[in-house]
């Protein structure tokens, strides 16, 4: 039942959940226990940055919904007038994406800022301690194809 319930977002990003195992079925049964919704507003100040520059990664975030910016900060640099830079836009329409994979897999600080940006972003997050603590330790071959 619970496969069933995410089965979608399984399907929309397959690059991370196609792992090709004998336990994939079970693997998928437990990291869908998971799943925590999230959603960051762009129209809002706090709430629109996702994650900055050389801050510490909690969550990875499957993205269903909305425009992602990734950048950097020119306050290093001494400009004032503008803080950051979006060099890259990650839009959801077609392809659905995931960010701070990385980051969380190989626990790891944030190199960019991240933040919503033009539109709401909407999607599911998973932990880091979840993934470390509950699936990695359970299924150590798929901790070594991720």
């Amino acid at each position: 039942m619970t496969v069933y319930l995410f089965s979608d977002v399984f399907i929309q990003f397959k690059r991370f959940f196609k792992v090709n195992t004998s336990n994939e079925t079970k693997f998928l049964y437990d990291i869908a226990f998971g799943f925590m919704p999230r959603k960051f507003e762009c129209l809002h100040e706090e709430d629109k940055i996702i994650y900055d520059e050389e801050e510490e990664v909690p969550e990875m975030y499957f993205i269903t919904e909305g425009i992602v910016g990734i950048g950097f900060s020119l306050i290093s640099n001494g400009y004032i007038k503008d803080k950051y830079v979006i060099a890259e836009r990650l839009q959801s329409q077609n392809e659905k994406f995931i960010i701070c994979d990385h980051y969380v897999v190989n626990n790891s600080k944030s190199q960019f800022i991240y933040m919503a940006v033009d539109q709401d972003v909407k999607g599911f997050a998973l932990t880091k301690k979840f993934i470390h603590e509950e699936i990695f330790p359970n299924y150590p071959e798929i901790y070594a194809i991720i």
